[in-house]
């Protein structure tokens, strides 16, 4: 690493790679022979030229490095260095993914750059401030046959050398990227419902299964549709009896423009429909606006609910949306979790346990007024 990092971006750095190359790695530069140190500068040289015309490139390099890391920890072929590697032999030699972008398939998982490049763009952008980093994974990833040369170098590495060309390449973003400086507020705005969208936990024996990210959802409909009124209820009150179409619904007078399901849970092609059937007919026979809010969603079943015209928000989706929201659009959604909690859901436990979450990450938000000492 070069020694012109600060230690905020240090720290970010060392997170960052060794999320992947696990912390009980420790790296000696002496295990590269010449041959393959040849192979790790040629790889940091071809981005180097491009970088100023293809930014993208070098998110693409550690995409196929960290992949390939990744490989390793499962197969012993990808661990040590070889020359000899060629595009079809890692083709063969390992399951892929029918998709735009490379996914390989091992032991009942995945691994793919796509994730790999969402975390780049965090660290670049987010973690390092290098806002000029294009935040497009999918053009990048979606084209990444155009790097055949970078991919296979990557799997001809060793973990040495993988780390070694790691390394050099975040640190060449790191040199020829322009730091974005502005004019920041002391303390600076939390990103407050970011917060709760990663790190409240939403299970609480007080509280009703699921009830956390309901009012997550009544939330982010609140801040996102701040011009509907919304019309929800406790969990355990079905939207039939209420005579609601989903867990959330908005209005503009009497006129339902807005439905939402909620689901806090994997959804995939066995289930999409015993779960969320009743919003695809909802969508078919209506222009209500519809959207399937849920942890996590599969491919296939994405496609299947966008067929039918449903809306997916997952929590990786709602992550990458909240980036674009600025701490008063992020505290209107916190407040409608509170009102939910509140005075629809009626749970002061659920209320107090959210304000002293909203306390450590925010402790001078207003509604830290009801929050009991």
């Amino acid at each position: 690493m070069s020694e012109k990092n600060n230690a905020g971006e240090q720290d970010a750095i060392d997170d960052f790679v060794y999320s992947y190359f696990k912390q009980d790695y420790s790296h000696n530069p002496q295990q590269i022979q010449d041959d393959e140190q040849e192979h790790v500068n040629a790889l940091v040289e071809d981005v180097s030229k491009d970088i100023g015309s293809n930014t993208g490139k070098l998110g693409v390099a550690l995409d196929f490095l960290l992949v390939a890391e990744q490989l390793a920890q499962y197969d012993t072929w990808v661990s040590g260095f070889n020359p000899e590697i060629t595009k079809s032999n890692i083709l063969e030699r390992f399951d892929t993914k029918d998709t735009k972008t490379l996914t390989f398939l091992i032991e009942n998982d995945q691994v793919g750059i796509r994730p790999v490049h969402n975390k780049v763009i965090d660290l670049f952008r987010s973690d390092l401030n290098r806002t000029n980093f294009p935040s497009s994974p999918g053009h990048h990833t979606g084209d990444w046959e155009s790097y055949d040369e970078m991919l296979v170098t990557s799997f001809r590495l060793s973990r040495p050398g993988r780390y070694e060309a790691v390394t050099k390449l975040i640190d060449l973003g790191l040199e020829r990227l322009d730091a974005k400086t502005f004019q920041s507020r002391d303390p600076p705005f939390p990103r407050i419902f970011s917060k709760i969208l990663k790190e409240y936990e939403r299970k609480d024996s007080d509280e009703e299964a699921g009830s956390a990210y309901q009012a997550m959802a009544y939330g982010y409909v609140k801040a996102e549709w701040p011009h509907l009124s919304l019309r929800a209820d406790k969990l355990r009150v079905g939207s039939s009896r209420q005579h609601r179409y989903g867990d959330i619904d908005g209005y503009v007078g009497a006129d339902p423009m807005l439905s939402i399901e909620v689901k806090d849970k994997k959804i995939g092609l066995s289930n999409v429909d015993s779960e969320l059937g009743t919003i695809k007919d909802l969508s078919k026979n209506s222009t209500t606006i519809t959207i399937a809010m849920c942890k996590e969603v599969t491919d296939e079943a994405i496609e299947d609910l966008e067929n039918s015209n449903v809306n997916v928000v997952t929590d990786e989706i709602l992550a990458a949306e909240l980036e674009r929201w600025d701490y008063h659009k992020q505290n209107t959604a916190v407040q409608g979790m509170v009102h939910f909690f509140a005075n629809i859901e009626q749970n002061p436990t659920a209320v107090q346990r959210l304000l002293r979450f909203i306390k450590k990450v925010d402790p001078e938000n207003i509604s830290l007024v009801h929050l009991d000492e």
